[in-house]
Order: structure tokens, then sequence, then C-alpha cells
């Protein structure tokens, strides 16, 4: 299970942290040295069960929210702080505003430094952030008051947070593993952290290494800090590969798949938008997802639907959640959804086709989408598995859910083979 900070600078997320699991998140120097957080921490409480909860620090500082945006990404559950000094500030708000727009819904609350005022003053922020998270919609968010110095509502909030269920993953889809750290370990070699969105991975694997389009094996695995050779999707993993790649070339936002692409990297793609702010045609955006960050511009068409374009392309997959900041990095606008990877150079905003966009936004599932793609035709399905992140057992469940048959043809124009449903 996989646990963020979310909260103000200097509110206290790191002490709180380290109150929680004994472990100070604060990796780097400089952020010892200011006291502030400015990267992502990490930090994991083994349980008496065999679990371990992995903690992710996130910066509270509107200078480093790329980098939080890079830490919510995949996680089970948020840790919202709220200093009973300060009370809601502006990126109390924008945390959770993010939360929401990323689906991250379950929350916890806990308001810190409560050995510095008044009980009227923890009654006022109190109601202060129930309105603010009724706000953003978050119903029935458990809070807690804590003064992290005396230790006061810490046992309470670790029985709280033992006890959370952790998100179920579907065993149907493809490993997916957004890298937000690339290092090298003597005597090993090439040493990349993430948190797996999807799918499952053991020892001696071969993933598709993105930052460089090329395969890599896996030589070992830690998952929430701790040697295994298996690893799957809600768990913070930290992989030793082992290929033609050296940690200059890997940026964070660089992904590790279970499978090669089909194709190359997203320049468009439709998506469902969320709004915080009204967009304009054509505007140009910050766009957020997992751990990457690349510029666009926004396409409007028709009922909350859009079209992203990227300067950078990325990898994607339907129903991935992306955050659209202005041009300035100042301001969240807006979250958005991706509705399909397909996006066609022309007839975007015919009425037949803008129907069915909103029909296939609101599936519920891979097969309501398959049904719904097949009101168009034959369906490609290696760039359908793809899209939907399937492996080969939940693309055959799907199949044989249906009663489909498979058609193998050719295309003589490349001479690819594909794999079409009849």
């Amino acid at each position: 299970m996989i646990i963020a900070t979310a909260g103000h600078v200097d509110h206290g997320k790191t002490t709180l942290l380290q109150a929680i699991t004994g472990v100070n998140a604060d990796r780097l120097p400089e952020e010892k040295k200011r006291g502030m957080t400015i990267d992502l921490g990490y930090a994991y409480w083994p349980q008496p069960d065999g679990r371990v909860l992995g903690f992710i620090d996130v910066p509270g500082h509107e200078k480093f929210l790329s980098i939080m945006l890079a830490g919510v990404g995949g996680i089970d559950h948020a840790l919202l702080v709220v200093a009973c000094d300060d009370g809601v500030m502006a990126q109390t708000r924008e945390h959770l505003q993010i939360l929401q727009l990323t689906g991250n819904l379950q929350l916890t609350v806990a308001l810190t430094k409560a050995d510095r005022v008044d009980e009227a003053r923890i009654g006022e922020v109190r109601e202060e952030v129930l309105a603010a998270l009724d706000n953003y919609g978050f119903a029935d968010t458990v809070l807690f008051v804590t003064a992290a110095n005396e230790g006061r509502g810490i046992a309470e909030l670790r029985a709280h947070l033992q006890q959370l269920p952790a998100r179920l993953h579907a065993a149907q889809h493809r490993f997916r593993l957004a890298i937000d750290r690339a290092f090298t370990v003597k005597g090993a070699g090439l040493v990349v952290t993430g948190t797996a969105l999807s799918g499952e991975v053991k020892v001696g694997d071969t993933l598709w290494l993105t930052g460089v389009n090329k395969p890599m094996r896996v030589r070992s695995l830690h998952a929430q800090n701790q040697p295994t050779d298996h690893a799957h999707a809600g768990q913070r993993i930290a992989l030793n590969i082992a290929g033609d790649a050296e940690k200059e070339q890997l940026n964070r936002g660089d992904w590790l798949l279970s499978d090669a692409p089909v194709g190359e990297a997203f320049s468009r793609v439709i998506v469902s938008l969320a709004l915080h702010a009204p967009l304009s045609q054509w505007q140009p955006l910050h766009i957020h997802h997992a751990a990457s960050h690349v510029t666009g511009r926004v396409s409007l068409l028709e009922g909350g639907l859009a079209e992203l374009i990227f300067d950078t392309p990325l990898w994607l997959a339907d129903n991935d959640r992306l955050v659209l900041r202005d041009i300035s990095a100042r301001a969240t606008l807006a979250g958005a959804r991706v509705v399909t990877l397909k996006a066609p150079r022309r007839g975007k905003r015919k009425p037949d086709y803008l129907h069915w966009l909103s029909t296939l936004a609101a599936a519920q599932d891979d097969s309501a989408a398959l049904a719904i793609h097949l009101e168009r035709g034959a369906v490609n399905l290696p760039d359908f598995g793809w899209a939907r992140q399937l492996n080969p057992l939940g693309m055959r469940q799907l199949i044989e859910q249906h009663g489909f048959s498979l058609l193998y043809t050719s295309d003589a124009d490349d001479d690819k083979s594909s794999v079409e449903l009849g």
C-alpha cells in the first residue's frame, strides 16, 4: 500500500511522517539544511503481519508542485496535513484539487502543531478543513489532531493507517511503472525506482525501457523497501536492470513496460475534462501525467471533450489521468481522462463521432469499451490491448466473455500482420 502526504509548505508533513514511521524522508543535504522538502522522499513502515506501508513525502511549496504531481500517481491513499496555527492555505486547496482531479479520493487528515495553539483554535481549523473537504468532494474523511513533538494523536493516527484497505488492482493488466529516480549501485549497476500502476513483474523478466527504447532484463527487485523476486501494482518498486542503457540517458517520467509498444508515443489524444477554470481554444498548457511533465495545447470539442496536443509525445493508455495547469505554472485549471488514443486528423467535430466519443467516455469497463469500438467496425486487437493495457490473459478472457471469433488478416500495404475481431 502506498500513502502520499499532501499539504502546504512548513505544515509538518515530514516531521509527522517521521513520528509515524521513525524515518526522516528528507534525503537531500539541501532539504536537511533548509528544513523543507524539495524532492520526493520515501519512508517505509513494516507491519506485524508482513505488510509494508510505503509513504511518499511530497513538497508543499508552490515552486515544487510539478514534483508533488509526480508523487501522487498510482497511490492508494493520501494523508493531508494542515497546521493548526496556519489553517487551510493556498497549497492545501491546490493539493486537494489535484487529488480530486487524479482520482485519489481516499483521504485522511492530520491537524499538526496542536501544541502551538489553544483548543478554540483547533476547533476553528477543524471546521475550516471540513468545509474545504466538502468543497472538493471528500466526504466522510477521518480527521486526527496531532502534535508530533509531544506524541499527541500519533498512536491513534498510526492505528488508523494500519487498518486502511489497499486498492484492488486487476490481474488482467500489463506491468507499467513510471520511473521517478535512476541511479547506479556499485557492484549492481543501473537501478530505477517508481510506482507500479498496473500488472506484476518478476526477477528475470524482460521489460521495455522507453527512455532508450530498448529491452532491459530485471536482475533483482525490491518492493516496499524489501528484497523480493516478485512485485506488483500498488507498490513502490526498485529494479536493478541490465541492458544497453546508462543512467544519464534516463529521465523522470520514463516508463518500464512489460511489452514493447505497438507504435510510437502519442502526440495527441482525446480526453474528457473536469474543469476548475475555463479553458480557451488552443490554450497553451503544462500537462502532467504520472511522473511526466510536458507542455502542449488544448483543442476544445463539445460536451466536456477535448483534444490535447503534446509538444513532447507521452506514453499513455485509456483512462489515464492528466492534470492541466496554465502556461505560467501558477494555477491548476483542469483534470483530464484519456478517452481514446486514436485522435483522427479530420472529422472530430462531426455529431456522430462526438456522440460515439461521449458513449466511449462513459464505458465502465473493458468489455463495454470493446462493444462500443465494435460499433464502428472491426477492432485491431493489438491496438485495443495496448490502449486498455490488457495482458494476454485479459484479452483472452474478454474475447471468450463475448464469444467473439478471431480473424487473422494481413495488411498488403505495409506487410504487417494484424488481428481483428469479426
